[in-house]
């Protein structure tokens, strides 16, 4: 039995550090989260953000590291940037796609090193689409093919992925889960919005295959055919399926709704985190915004086939739920929120779920920011200022 002074003193206590007030076993209003088991898998239903209105989370504006401006010449200078991530030092490394260098810089932003160039011999790149850590050791992945580089840069080796391959994230354990994407024309029906299932597939630090674990559901693409004419673009408002992936937990969305399903590493689906109701709807006014976006720059009727494709896409009913998974290193799950090219002005916002599938709110990042990781305490990424320029940055993040 409690003592009617324990209880007093217990409110006091609360008052003073401005929580809520409820007696024992009561709660202040309805649960925020719902988590039920359906066969052996744990649904997690966020219904309110935690922190109502205001974020308790900032990203500043003023970056702690800018690789543009931290150094000189060719080495600080950047073009399609992509891929920056944080090794286990501390230090930075990016994938330039311009020069296909990936360059490695100290925490401070002094330049360190780099590998790769232009070409198709060992440790060169047609194309740099990706770069990951494993452990210490660096992985960079361009047209199918994967270069292994040590952590003094020098390449290791190198083996090749199934063709379509433009993704990979490590592994604990030392394994490579890939992604794929192919437009596959002989499948795609013509005048409608397609989307092919992908394969996810799991391969070792030497390119030998393990397993096939599962596939996401694609990216939507139209096919348009007129006259003998055959081409393709995205829809308005397309959905993509995203991956992220944190030790060995994978972290998969197709975007159709606000939810994410963690895999294991076999594929199993064991958790699904899933916000219900959320507003995705589009009106009216705004798929024809998106539309003339879209036709912005030609003149009306123009018998580009660039105006004829974006003339013809149908309507979209719902926008993609998210942009982007990231997953930083507390188990946060970082949804970005969707923009379409006629909302490219509104603030870019990332809605944040805790581990444990609590819907917390959403962050505001800088405008013309990109991010490309995040962790306990920086977001990575890249802005452009108002010359194009890119400058990869690190910013600070404060969770309060």
């Amino acid at each position: 039995m409690t003592h009617p002074t324990d209880t007093l003193a217990r409110v006091a206590v609360l008052l003073l550090f401005g929580l809520p007030v409820a007696a024992a076993g009561q709660e202040t209003g309805p649960p925020s989260v719902f988590r039920r088991d359906s066969a052996g898998i744990e649904v997690v239903e966020a219904l309110r953000p935690l922190w109502g209105d205001s974020s308790r989370w900032s990203v500043d504006h003023e970056p702690l590291v800018d690789l543009t401006l931290s150094g000189s010449g060719p080495p600080h200078e950047f073009f399609r940037a992509r891929s920056m991530k944080q090794r286990p030092d501390g230090s930075l490394m990016i994938a330039d796609g311009s020069s296909r260098q990936v360059r490695v810089f100290s925490a401070t932003g002094e330049f360190l090193g780099s590998f790769g160039g232009r070409g198709d011999g060992p440790g060169e790149f047609r194309n740099l689409q990706a770069i990951e850590n494993a452990g210490d050791t660096l992985l960079a992945l361009g047209n199918g093919r994967v270069t292994v580089a040590a952590p003094d840069l020098a390449v290791v080796r190198t083996f090749s992925l199934p063709g379509f391959t433009n993704d990979l994230h490590y592994l604990d354990g030392g394994a490579i889960l890939t992604e794929s994407f192919s437009p596959r024309p002989q499948r795609n029906a013509p005048n409608e919005v397609n989307r092919h299932a992908e394969p996810l597939m799991v391969f070792d630090l030497d390119g030998a295959r393990i397993d096939s674990i599962g596939e996401t559901r694609g990216t939507e693409t139209y096919a348009y055919a007129r006259d003998g004419m055959v081409a393709g673009a995205p829809p308005l408002f397309g959905k993509t399926s995203h991956i992220a992936v944190l030790g060995q937990r994978i972290f998969r969305g197709s975007a159709d709704a606000m939810q994410v399903e963690e895999l294991d590493m076999s594929g199993s689906l064991v958790r699904i985190l899933r916000i219900p109701g959320y507003p995705l709807d589009l009106s009216g006014a705004l798929v024809a915004a998106e539309r003339d976006a879209r036709l912005g720059g030609y003149r009306p009727g123009s018998t580009s086939v660039f105006r004829m494709l974006a003339e013809d896409l149908p309507d979209a009913a719902t926008r993609p739920a998210y942009a982007e998974i990231l997953v930083d290193p507390s188990g946060a799950v970082w949804l970005e929120l969707y923009r379409g090219d006629s909302e490219q002005d509104q603030p870019r916002e990332w809605l944040v779920l805790d581990v444990d599938g609590t819907w917390l709110g959403t962050v505001e990042v800088p405008r013309r920011f990109t991010v490309m990781n995040i962790t306990m305490e920086t977001v990575l990424g890249v802005r452009e200022d108002e010359l194009d320029v890119e400058h990869p940055q690190v910013l600070r993040l404060t969770r309060n």
